[in-house]
């Protein structure tokens, strides 16, 4: 076993110890480790942390001090720890449970309305908030569907993963598997979650603005939507105090009278700015580790994501 794959097995075992601890401690304790966690990762892994404050001030320049960058990096760690930790603990979600710890929903009016048409709805959301928890949220409020996810580079995390997220009744489409599957979901009325806001170069995409500068970012959701004729609608999970609060943005509706590259770069465009708007609005829960802005010119290399998109649908 190379040096790599036993560093990530002791990974895994201790992710399996944290697990199991958690499913049998109270949330307040959980949330106080978590805290601790997420304290002591911040100043013990310093290229994270350069990271992080590197890429908040890349965001906000001037408009926020030094203070406040590393305030808002350090809060970003023990969030991520928080939601971590009650992603873990999902074996133990039901009905009650989860009632508890969503307290308030804004606006999930709107996505009964696109799910109205009948061609579905893609919930497009970003690394923001807990968005594991956003599509546990609508599985128990009796919405059916599938999130669109990547497989993890360690098989034992992405078994982990795959399995927290069937105790909490989600179900997992690989963003390289046929885009069939999707497509199924989308005819069916159904929800499909995607997590769409990080620079990843595998990925087909355009540069469109975040915070005022190019993001490569993917095209997926739009070609998607229409392809199927399915509305993206913004959705996002946010902490705030012991419990979460859901927000449901207005849907963003596949457009037939713009040529498919116009089309495809509008909606892009529109569902990148109000995951900006969110991550300006909690900064501290957005994963700032994650260099937004890393993809300088269009990658060479084609994807094989949702190959033949167009082709399937029709």
């Amino acid at each position: 076993m190379s040096k790599t794959r036993k560093h990530r097995f002791f990974l895994y075992l201790g992710l399996e110890l944290l697990r199991h601890l958690v499913l049998i401690l109270p949330r307040w304790l959980n949330h106080a480790m978590a805290s601790g966690i997420g304290f002591s990762a911040y100043w013990i892994l310093p290229k994270e942390r350069a990271k992080t404050v590197r890429h908040l001030k890349e965001a906000f320049g001037n408009e926020k001090s030094e203070r406040e960058f590393l305030k808002i990096g350090q809060e970003a760690f023990i969030h991520l720890s928080k939601s971590a930790i009650d992603v873990l603990c999902f074996p133990k979600l039901n009905q009650k449970r989860i009632e508890r710890l969503v307290r308030f929903d804004v606006g999930r009016s709107l996505l009964d309305d696109a799910l109205a048409r009948g061609n579905g709805a893609i919930v497009l959301t970003g690394h923001i908030g807990n968005w594991e928890l956003l599509a546990s949220y609508f599985r128990f409020l009796g919405y059916p569907g599938s999130l669109v996810g990547r497989r993890i580079y360690y098989e034992l995390f992405n078994q982990v993963l795959v399995s927290l997220r069937k105790s909490a009744l989600v179900s997992t489409i690989y963003r390289d598997e046929s885009p069939r599957q999707v497509l199924a979901e989308l005819k069916a009325n159904h929800t499909i979650g995607m997590s769409a806001d990080q620079d990843v170069d595998s990925i087909e995409g355009i540069f469109v603005p975040f915070f005022g500068k190019p993001a490569w970012t993917p095209t997926g959701p739009a070609k998607i939507a229409l392809a199927s004729g399915a509305a993206i609608v913004p959705a996002f999970m946010m902490h705030e105090g012991d419990h979460y609060r859901l927000f449901v943005e207005e849907p963003i509706w596949p457009s037939q009278e713009e040529s498919k590259e116009k089309a495809v770069k509008m909606m892009t465009e529109a569902w990148s700015q109000i995951v900006e708007r969110y991550v300006r609005l909690f900064p501290n829960q957005w994963v700032w580790m994650h260099n937004r802005w890393k993809t300088k010119a269009e990658p060479q290399t084609k994807s094989k994501n949702f190959v033949g998109l167009e082709r399937v649908a029709s």
